[in-house]
């Protein structure tokens, strides 16, 4: 006899709200897969599993919400919510309860993640469901747990999802220590998650020379890895033109790409064309205001 749930996850008979446990086709794009687990694992705190229930959870700024619709629209499923914390707003993306639901979320994870940290809380999170579907005699429907670490590699896209939950375009226009009467160029790619593994393989698959630092904010340590090599900048940009990105920083790495040929040109022929740059930045400042250009 064919098992159904209700939208909660429960089963239910003689209804006509009953969808079928067994149809858990996820009808996504490999690309979507990667790049939507590669910004799962830049996040924080996404798989969380209490006494009473499992929940899976992301949240972003007011102003960063499409990023949560396009998610949520992409997998068809779960919930969002605007919540107040302190003295903002953020947007909530969340599953919990309607296993269907959850199942999905199973085979999308399961066996695709790259940060060791991250695969620990998703096996608890697997080991909760696990009971949960044996207590609804639905154990049949959960995938063999894979035990596997996923490469970092740049023939895919979860570096870009990395890139678009986890990383900074940074720039800044300032007096030059070199030039006596100049002012200098300075554009940085700023990477930077608790998981110091995680910035390592990062860092091995774009080929960085730069050193990991050990950082602390909030009394939370966490890792960072700062690219201001040109040719390094160069590689991510060229990453970056097979796999573009999809949240707010599309608009800012636009900016920074520009400034970044600007300096590309200047290795090139040792000049610095310093009024061409002022009019860029001055454009620039009609849209954004001077702190905002600091961090593009």
């Amino acid at each position: 006899m064919e098992k159904m749930l209700n939208q909660q996850g429960t089963l239910k008979k003689d209804s006509s709200e009953t969808i079928c446990v067994k149809d858990l086709d996820l009808n996504l794009s490999k690309g979507f897969i990667n790049w939507f687990v590669g910004f799962v694992e830049g996040n924080e705190n996404i798989f969380i599993v209490n006494r009473r229930y499992l929940r899976f959870e992301l949240n972003c700024s007011l102003k960063n919400q499409a990023i949560i619709f396009f998610i949520k629209n992409k997998l068809g499923f779960g919930n969002i919510r605007k919540l107040k914390f302190l003295d903002t707003i953020i947007i909530e993306y969340s599953v919990q309860d309607n296993v269907a639901d959850l199942l999905k979320l199973i085979k999308i994870f399961n066996g695709n993640l790259r940060c060791p940290s991250k695969i620990q809380y998703f096996k608890l999170w697997y080991k909760k469901l696990k009971v949960k579907l044996k207590k609804m005699n639905l154990l049949n429907l959960l995938p063999e747990y894979i035990d596997d670490i996923k490469p970092i590699n740049l023939s895919n896209s979860w570096l870009l999802g990395f890139i678009d939950s986890r990383v900074f375009f940074y720039g800044r226009w300032h007096k030059s220590k070199k030039l006596k009467n100049g002012k200098e160029l300075y554009l940085c790619c700023i990477f930077w998650h608790l998981n110091k593994d995680l910035l390592s393989k990062i860092k091995e698959a774009f080929k960085i020379n730069s050193k990991i630092e050990e950082k602390q904010k909030w009394n939370l340590p966490f890792s960072k890895l700062v690219v201001d090599d040109i040719n390094e900048k160069n590689k991510i940009c060229e990453y970056l033109m097979k796999f573009k990105l999809k949240t707010f920083k599309l608009k800012k790495y636009k900016y920074w790409k520009k400034l970044l040929d600007i300096e590309n040109d200047y290795k090139k022929t040792g000049i610095q064309d310093l009024i061409k740059i002022e009019k860029f930045l001055d454009k620039l400042l009609l849209n954004v205001d001077e702190d905002e250009l600091n961090r593009i």
